[in-house]
């Protein structure tokens, strides 16, 4: 069954890596960025609605849960959440139907990256984003925030599973299931991801293949 798929990332990061996997994926993917000035809830929901009036069938968002842990961030996230997420929304005089799925990651998307080339550090608590960024710097030394860098790779996926040391999307993948289920039987809120229902919703692995 052919979909056309949205998913919305806070910045540079999502968008390039997004971008990488569109060969990968048999469905047409539409990367979305809120921008440097829009990472906002209040952008994100903006982004959210487009999404649906253009009637894409499936719309992810990838949440960095980094800066939603406490507070009021947490709680206006949660309000956010609890509107759209794993809820379909009909546009009957258009005939259109979307579903909306919110996709998390704690501490942010590097972590993901990191479990594409190693599993030791599942239930690893990083304190900071800088933190996470040098352990990642083990299997990628130049790696840094950038379009610069991004742009350097080409194609990020790919430079992963290509270049030595090599990663693998079926081990981030098992890594990242991995990390929600110890999360759950370690009652943490730290060092998890939800990076592989994107995965498997894209179409590019699941635990069946």
């Amino acid at each position: 069954m052919k979909k056309s798929i949205a998913v919305i990332g806070e910045g540079i990061t999502e968008k390039y890596y997004i971008e990488s996997l569109k060969g990968i994926s048999p469905f047409t993917i539409i990367p979305r960025e809120l921008g440097i000035k829009a990472s906002s809830l209040k952008s994100l929901s903006k982004n959210i609605k487009l999404a649906i009036d253009k009637g894409f069938d499936e719309v992810y968002c990838l949440i960095d849960m980094d800066s939603k842990t406490s507070g009021k961030s947490k709680n206006a996230y949660l309000a956010l959440k609890n509107k759209y997420h794993n809820r379909v929304f009909s546009k009957k005089n258009k005939g259109i139907e979307s579903i909306v799925f919110f996709i998390e990651t704690e501490r942010c998307t590097e972590l993901w990256f990191l479990y594409y080339f190693s599993n030791v550090a599942i239930t690893r608590k990083f304190n900071s984003y800088k933190e996470l960024e040098e352990e990642l710097r083990r299997y990628r030394p130049n790696y840094e925030k950038t379009i610069k860098y991004y742009k350097s790779l080409g194609n990020i996926h790919k430079d992963f599973e290509s270049n030595s040391p090599k990663g693998s999307i079926k081990r981030a993948y098992r890594n990242s299931n991995t990390s929600l289920l110890s999360k759950i039987i370690d009652n943490r809120n730290y060092s998890y991801s939800e990076m592989h229902l994107l995965i498997k919703g894209l179409g590019i692995y699941s635990e069946d293949d």
